[in-house]
């Protein structure tokens, strides 16, 4: 089974030089860390299409991915605090 995933993730990444991540953006930003994760698992030898797909959903939703960061660093500095 992890093969056939793996060939089919071979031929997704030969055919297309870019992944369209429009059709995720329904989901804001939940479905980013599960991109990431494929592309990090199947996309070793092209960053420029981790990049360039973790771009797209930062110019899909800037003030969401700024929100979720800002939440992130107050929690940081909230748990340091304590």
């Amino acid at each position: 089974d992890q093969d056939k995933g793996r060939v089919a993730a071979n031929k997704i990444l030969l055919a297309h030089r870019h992944l369209d991540m429009s059709p995720l953006f329904g989901s804001e930003l939940d479905l980013l860390p599960r991109v990431v994760a494929w592309l990090d698992r199947f996309a070793e030898s092209r960053p420029d299409l981790k990049l360039s797909s973790i771009f797209e959903f930062v110019r899909a939703m800037p003030m969401k991915v700024t929100d979720r960061l800002m939440d992130a660093v107050e929690r940081k500095k909230r748990k340091l605090s304590n």
